[in-house]
């Protein structure tokens, strides 16, 4: 199988040639690229990981069928974005190899089908508290300037343009148009269902 490594560390005296020379020992992958990065997984979005998204770019202008990680912590520590990845990955029919595991997303096998199901339950689940996290303490805070008489929300007579608001949620966007549900949508993007609704009745309205 046509396959890439990707290896990252977060800190600069890390060396990701364990993980490289671990991956070259997998079976069954015929490896023809190496992209290694030294970069937090917390502190960048996967957008702004420049040899992540090399290796996105090449694998996509190369047919490259399958991906070598050591572990999912790998792609990003940001739960979200990484089930967008994943998610991404299976729509182009790329696999996704995780050596600690020792499974195969997207390899057509019961056990690895099994796992792959499993796997994405469990990190919307995780996306699912860590957006009710996030919402719980964008409410506190909301009750705390309140307490404090401070203004919240939009400013008085002020209005969110459709355009600027459909803008805000371009990956909302996506996934209705793929046909996902609200609760998929939610677990990928972390995006309230009234959101989502809006989101969508405003698209009706284009």
């Amino acid at each position: 199988m046509k396959s890439v490594i990707y290896t990252r560390v977060s800190k600069e005296e890390q060396t990701t040639q364990r993980q490289v020379n671990d991956l070259k020992k997998v079976e069954g992958f015929e490896v023809v690229k190496v992209f290694s990065e030294n970069i937090s997984g917390f502190t960048k979005s996967v957008g702004e990981r420049k040899v992540l998204q090399d290796m996105l770019k090449f694998v996509h202008n190369h047919e490259i069928e399958c991906i070598l990680i050591s572990e999912i912590s790998r792609l990003g520590r940001n739960t979200q974005e990484t089930l967008t990845l994943m998610k991404e990955l299976e729509e182009k029919g790329i696999c996704l190899h995780i050596q600690n595991l020792g499974i195969t997303l997207g390899a057509d096998t019961e056990k690895d089908r099994i796992f792959n199901k499993l796997i994405i339950t469990i990190l919307s689940d995780i996306s699912r508290l860590e957006s009710e996290n996030l919402s719980y303490r964008i409410k506190s805070g909301l009750r705390n300037r309140k307490a404090q008489g401070l203004h919240v929300g939009r400013k008085v007579n002020s209005s969110e343009s459709r355009d600027r608001f459909l803008a805000k949620h371009k990956q909302v966007i996506k996934y209705l148009n793929l046909g996902r549900s609200y609760k998929e949508i939610q677990a990928i993007t972390g995006t309230a269902p009234a959101t989502i609704s809006k989101v969508k009745k405003a698209m009706a309205e284009g």
